[in-house]
């Protein structure tokens, strides 16, 4: 999940893919944390290394991203990322994560394959190529699709295979 989510490769490369001054043990709680990928040259050219080898794994047309629950205030307090930002002029945390995207769609591009991500996307400006897959209900659908990008509508919580499905004391683990 790129650039949220991204606790634990934070806590095992801190210098390669951390914002700089973030620092965090690998993550025991499920949910949402605040640990972003750095926008850097040297964390962009980790996440690569690691898309090629998704690239290895997944012959799919599609690789999905994430996107979602990117909270943006290590992005926001970095004096290094608000000064990429000006360089770029980049105005807001939101579409800086928009021009990560736009660097992920484009490595992908490259390789064959078209970028989805998670209907958050959306609030940074999506790249042209890339499909948006909604989870949060049908109104990220409609943006995307009127923004002529291809949708796939997934809302449903009940979707989550490592839920417990029933309240049967007997029923295992998902």
């Amino acid at each position: 999940d790129m650039p949220g989510h991204a606790q634990a490769a934070v806590a095992a490369y801190p210098e390669e893919v951390g914002v700089p001054g973030q620092r965090t043990q690998v993550g025991v709680d499920w949910g949402v944390n605040p640990y972003l990928f750095n926008t850097s040259e040297r964390s962009l050219s980790f996440i690569t290394n690691v898309l090629d080898e998704v690239l290895t794994l997944f012959p799919s047309a599609y690789i999905h991203i994430g996107g979602d629950e990117a909270v943006k205030d290590q992005w926001e307090a970095s004096p290094a990322v608000r000064a990429q930002m000006r360089k770029l002029g980049v105005k807001d945390a939101h579409a800086m994560q928009g021009w990560f995207n736009e660097q992920l769609a484009a490595y992908l591009t490259q390789h064959g394959r078209r970028m989805i991500g998670w209907d958050e996307i959306l609030e940074g400006g999506v790249p042209a190529s890339a499909s948006v897959m909604s989870w949060r209900g049908t109104e990220g659908a409609v943006t995307a699709a009127r923004q002529g990008h291809d949708v796939v509508l997934a809302p449903g919580d009940w979707l989550y295979l490592d839920n417990l499905q029933t309240t049967r004391s007997d029923e295992p683990n998902g």
